[in-house]
């Protein structure tokens, strides 16, 4: 934007342009974040130079305004673009700030600001949390689509999963997200917990990354039949009817019979929306005339599924800790769940998985931001309260299973449930 003026053809048609990039992809979703990190603009956690959309001006212009932090809504229009980059155009007058100079001028769709990190959450994190909330959206747009037409944007199913790959192989923030859920959503944040939970246990398994990403599509679509039963039944708090679960048991059938007549979807994908409530031991549905040893995908796919269902809040009950729901599956292991995956599963997310809030044998309250392979107990921390609940100024890192930790009898008492002491861990990782 230094180039021109706001008023330029340039600049107006770069409005335009972007306007129209913006308009595809609020297609699928509500927003679409974009922060400043060392010196790259990434969008919803993604370098520019791997996106089309860009904006006409440097980087400078957003520093000198100390914009560090973007986000754009749907119902973006090419004016308010316009009065972004005119806003950029200028310098700063004393005291000025970008957030008051949009409003003013009627800007509603472009929200922008600083990272507040404080010291507490790297960018990365925050930048992937945007990442997840947009691939929920994204997740719900698809399967409005299945239920609606029994169509579905495959094209946008799998930059989901390559999105879900990627992150995967840098820096894994997405595993450690799998808890930001909320009742209303709970079908997709769902969805999109099992497709990353299931790629996750591929790819320490060591599958290649073209099946790495197959297994992710049909995670993702695995429960697509859940878009042929009747919301009351999935959303009925409490236990259901004899006659409500054979209802809510046609969904397996059901998800494989519409997928089969997509074109683009592979028989992978029907046959893990068809498999994943079948059991270990050939017990579970859709009913088999012989029993058999479901796909390792559809395998992966149940551990993935049964891990986040007991994790997940509902209306009717509250969220179970993740050393909870690992010793309630353990108590499947060869019956409902194939008992050597499961061990590779359990040591994959540990029982204080990144991400965890725990409280310690002195009383302090932490987040466990590592795991080690063999000290599933012993996790690295970072303390964020004194021994009375008092937040720390500035949090304490402590790796439990260091030799020369200070206090080898510190060790961690119980997981709690961030909402009981209003802490959200994924500031602090």
């Amino acid at each position: 934007t230094a180039l021109y003026p706001p008023d330029h053809p340039a600049v107006l048609d770069a409005a335009a342009a972007l306007s129209a990039e913006f308009g595809e992809i609020f297609r699928y979703a509500e927003t679409l974040a974009a922060a400043v990190v060392d010196d790259q603009l990434l969008l919803s956690g993604y370098p520019q130079g791997e996106n089309e959309i860009r904006l006409p001006g440097g980087l400078h212009d957003l520093h000198r305004w100390s914009i560090e932090h973007l986000a754009f809504t749907r119902g973006l229009t090419a004016v308010e673009l316009d009065q972004l980059f005119a806003l950029l155009h200028r310098r700063p007058a004393g005291g000025e700030d970008a957030t008051t100079c949009l409003t003013r001028a009627g800007v509603d769709h472009i929200r922008v600001g600083r990272l507040a990190t404080g010291g507490k959450a790297p960018v990365a994190e925050t930048v992937g949390i945007h990442l997840y909330r947009q691939a929920v959206n994204e997740v719900a747009a698809i399967y409005q689509q299945l239920g609606d037409h029994h169509q579905a944007d495959l094209g946008q199913a799998r930059q989901i999963v390559s999105a879900v790959v990627d992150d995967q192989q840098h820096g894994n923030q997405l595993q450690a997200l799998t808890w930001l859920k909320s009742h209303d959503d709970y079908t997709y944040t769902h969805v999109l917990n099992v497709c990353i939970l299931t790629v996750a246990q591929a790819r320490t398994l060591g599958l290649p990354e073209k099946r790495l990403n197959a297994i992710g599509i049909a995670a993702l679509l695995h429960d697509t039949g859940k878009c042929f039963i009747p919301p009351e039944l999935l959303r009925k708090p409490g236990k259901l009817t004899p006659a409500e679960f054979e209802v809510v048991k046609q969904h397996p059938a059901l998800g494989a019979k519409v997928l089969r007549t997509i074109p683009e979807v592979d028989d992978l994908t029907v046959l893990v929306a068809y498999e994943h409530h079948m059991r270990f031991d050939g017990s579970g549905y859709p009913a088999r005339a012989h029993p058999r040893l479901p796909n390792l995908a559809s395998r992966l796919c149940t551990i993935a599924d049964y891990y986040d269902a007991l994790r997940t809040i509902r209306s009717y009950k509250q969220e179970i800790t993740p050393d909870e729901a690992l010793r309630i599956m353990s108590q499947g292991a060869g019956t409902v769940l194939d008992p050597l995956l499961l061990r590779h599963f359990v040591e994959m997310v540990g029982l204080y998985p990144r991400g965890c809030l725990v409280q310690l044998t002195d009383g302090r309250i932490a987040v466990v931001v590592a795991t080690h392979t063999g000290f599933a107990t012993r996790p690295a921390i970072r303390v964020l309260t004194d021994a009375t609940g008092g937040r720390l100024t500035q949090p304490v890192e402590i790796d439990l299973a260091a030799s020369h930790a200070n206090d080898r009898e510190l060790s961690i008492a119980r997981a709690i449930d961030p909402y009981t002491v209003e802490i959200a861990p994924e500031t602090y990782l």
